[in-house]
C-alpha cells in the first residue's frame, strides 16, 4: 500500500468540514491506493471544503521536506476548530502512520503564555515518533524542535463514558510515566493562532517515555516536582499541578473531548498530558533530562 494505511479517525463530511469518528485502523481500497496521496485522500473526503485539502497537503509537504510554511490563518483568517481538526486528520492520513495515542497541548499556563494560545487542544501520537528512553533524535530530521517535560499515561481500558470526576479514571490507567515531548511546528516560527496549532496536529513530533509506575503507588500527581535539564544543567522547573491542576484532570478533559466527537480513548493508548515547563530549544550534542519527584526521570540526546 503506497500511503495512508490508516485514517486515524473516520471523518464524515458535513457543513464543509469533518467530524471525528472512532479512532481505529482504516485501509485504503486498491482504487484509492493507486492514486497519488493527495488525490487518494480527496476521493475519500467527498464534498469537504477544498481549503482543508489544500492546507493538509501543504502541512504534509512541509513535514516531509522539513520546509516550514506560513500560518494557515494568514490566508484563511476565519479558520475554526472544526476545520482545523479536520486538517490535522487529513494530514495524518497522508502521512500514513500508525496512531498510538494522543498528546495534549497548552494545559499549562506557562505554555499558553509562551505561545499565545488561550486554551488546551490535542493532537495524535504516531509510532514513528516514539523514541526509547536514553535514545537519540537526529536534529536535522525536524524543523525547529523544542523539548518539554510531561507526565504520561498508558490506558488499561477503553473509556466509554464521559468522566465528570477525574477519580473515575483511576482504574482506566495501566501505568504512569515520566516523559519528554519534542514539539516541532511546521510553520516558520512559534507564532500562530490556536487553530493554526490544532491544524498542525498540536505541533506533535516525537515523544519519550520513561519507566512505568503504577498510578496507585504514586503520591498525588499534582504534587510531583518537575525539572528539565540540558547536559545536567537545570533549565526550568514545574509541577504536576501545571497540567490543568492535575494530569488526571487533563486526561479527563481529553476523554470528554473525544467522546463528544464520537471517538474515545482506547486500551493501550499513550496520553501525554501537556508540558509542565516552558519549551526549550533542542541542540545537537545535548542530552535533555526530565526529572520527576517520586516518578523517575527520562532522557533523550540530539545528534
Amino acid at each position: 500500500m503506497v500511503f495512508g494505511r490508516w485514517l486515524g479517525n473516520h471523518m464524515a463530511s458535513g457543513s464543509g468540514a469533518w467530524r471525528a469518528r472512532e479512532a481505529h485502523g482504516y485501509c485504503l481500497s486498491d482504487e484509492h491506493a493507486s492514486k497519488p496521496p493527495v488525490h487518494a485522500v480527496c476521493s475519500l473526503m467527498g464534498g469537504v471544503d477544498s481549503r482543508i485539502v489544500d492546507a493538509s497537503s501543504a502541512l504534509w509537504r512541509a513535514r516531509l521536506e522539513r520546509a516550514p510554511i506560513e500560518v494557515l490563518t494568514a490566508r484563511w483568517p476565519d479558520l475554526d476548530e472544526t476545520a482545523a481538526y479536520a486538517i490535522a486528520r487529513a494530514t495524518q492520513a497522508l502521512l500514513g502512520q500508525q496512531r498510538v495515542g494522543y498528546k495534549l497541548g497548552y494545559t499549562s499556563a506557562a505554555m499558553r503564555a509562551q505561545m499565545g494560545v488561550e486554551h488546551p487542544n490535542y493532537g495524535l501520537l504516531t509510532e514513528p515518533g516514539r523514541v526509547p528512553d536514553e535514545g537519540e533524535i537526529r536534529l536535522d530530521s525536524l524543523i525547529h524542535p523544542l523539548v518539554e517535560p510531561e507526565i504520561a499515561f498508558v490506558m488499561a481500558r477503553d473509556v466509554t463514558d464521559a468522566p465528570q470526576d477525574a477519580d473515575v479514571l483511576l482504574d482506566a490507567v495501566a501505568s504512569v510515566h515520566p516523559a519528554l515531548e519534542i514539539v516541532d511546528t511546521r510553520y516558520t516560527a512559534y507564532r500562530f493562532k490556536a487553530c493554526d496549532n490544532i491544524a498542525d496536529n498540536s505541533s506533535a513530533a516525537c515523544f519519550v517515555l520513561g519507566a512505568p509506575r503504577a498510578l496507585r503507588e504514586l503520591p498525588d500527581l499534582a504534587s510531583v516536582a518537575v525539572s528539565l535539564a540540558a547536559d545536567d544543567i537545570v533549565l526550568d522547573h514545574g509541577s504536576g499541578a501545571d497540567a490543568l491542576g492535575n494530569p488526571l484532570h487533563a486526561l479527563a478533559w481529553l476523554a470528554r473531548r473525544l467522546l463528544g466527537e464520537g471517538a474515545m480513548l482506547r486500551a493501550g493508548d499513550v496520553v501525554l498530558t501537556g508540558g509542565l515547563t516552558r519549551a526549550h530549544a533542542a541542540r545537537a550534542g545535548v542530552q535533555f533530562a526530565g526529572r520527576f519527584s517520586g516518578l523517575g526521570e527520562v532522557r533523550v540526546r540530539f545528534v
